[in-house]
Order: C-alpha cells, then sequence, then structure tokens
C-alpha cells in the first residue's frame, strides 16, 4: 500500500507540472509576441527619426558604420567627445548624467541593456576625458583642463 501512496503523490505533482507548463507555455508565447511587436515598432521609429534628422540636414549624408544611431564602443566615445566640444561651456565639468542626456537630446542612442553604464565605462576609457575629482561623477575634455 505504501508504493501505491508514492505513485499517487508523484501523478498528483506530474498533474501540477503539466499544467504549469501549459500557462507558462502561453506565457512566453504572448511574451515574444510583445518582444517581437516593440522590436519593430523600435525599428519604425529608428528609422523615422533617421529620415527627419535627414531632412533637417543633420546627417545628410551618413556614412555605412553611422547608419546605425545606437552608439557602442568607439563611435560612442568620438560622438560623446564632439557632443560635448560643442558646449558653450566646454572647459567646466559636467556630471556624466548630464552628459548622458546632451547625447540622447541630440537624437543618439547608446547600446547596451544597460546605457548609461554602457556610456560611463566608455568615457572613462577614453584619453580625451578627465575625471574632476575623486567620485564626483565630473568629467571635462582632457584639452580644455
Amino acid at each position: 500500500m505504501h508504493r501505491d501512496a508514492a505513485i499517487e503523490v508523484l501523478l498528483t505533482e506530474r498533474g501540477r507540472l503539466v499544467s504549469r507548463l501549459e500557462q507558462e507555455r502561453e506565457q512566453l508565447e504572448t511574451l515574444q509576441a510583445v518582444v517581437t511587436n516593440l522590436e519593430e515598432r523600435v525599428s519604425h521609429d529608428e528609422g523615422m527619426l533617421r529620415e527627419i534628422e535627414s531632412a533637417l540636414g543633420k546627417h545628410p549624408q551618413l556614412q555605412l558604420d553611422q547608419a546605425d544611431i545606437r552608439l557602442r564602443g568607439q563611435r560612442l566615445e568620438e560622438v560623446a567627445v564632439s557632443v560635448l566640444a560643442t558646449e558653450e561651456e566646454v572647459d567646466q565639468p559636467i556630471h556624466y548624467r548630464a552628459w548622458f542626456e546632451l547625447l540622447r537630446m541630440r537624437g543618439y542612442l547608446v547600446a547596451g541593456k544597460k546605457p548609461l553604464d554602457t556610456f560611463l565605462a566608455q568615457i572613462n576609457r577614453s584619453p580625451s576625458v578627465e575625471k574632476v575629482g575623486s567620485r564626483t561623477g565630473l568629467y571635462r575634455l582632457a584639452d580644455a583642463a
């Protein structure tokens, strides 16, 4: 009789797992549909943004390596330094969050799961940028020192 009770427990647990798996598969399908829809919207919106910027003369002839407005690596560093260099008070220190917002206001996106972290890591590597103080979050262009 002890064996029958163990089998009954296993069958009950199996039924619970089958039911839960069905629910999880339905949830997964729903989430995949949401992600697919969002990817399509992001792609569409990025294309629209490029067209608007082109119409405004901001990027009249994008080179192939610049066609994606999501910045990363060396290109992120170049654009970030260029954006900061065009500011009126280029010689003044700027907090990295404010600098990141300057990029965003100019229509740039930073690639990565945590764009602000990606941005901060890249400017910390740049020989064109120097920290102001320790643990202040302030930076300035090395030439502006």
